[in-house]
């Protein structure tokens, strides 16, 4: 099995279109276990809060709008 981060959007939850350069190609991100997704979003909070405290952001995202979902396709 493989996970993915989604996105609550207005109309519901979503993949939220992470990718990572693979040889100069851009491919969506997946990861082999939850844990690693779970790692990914932690990561992602964290530059997220540094970004803030820099005044580069004006507000921290909200954790309740990311999920670690298993994809289906």
């Amino acid at each position: 099995m493989r996970y993915r981060i989604d996105l609550k959007y207005l109309g519901g939850w979503g993949n939220a279109e992470w990718t990572e350069e693979m040889a100069g190609i851009d491919k969506p991100m997946r990861f082999e276990t939850v844990a690693q997704a779970r790692a990914a979003l932690e990561d992602f909070f964290g530059d997220v809060k540094q970004a803030v405290a820099a005044g580069n952001m004006d507000v921290e995202a909200a954790r309740s709008d990311y999920r670690v979902a298993l994809v289906t396709n």
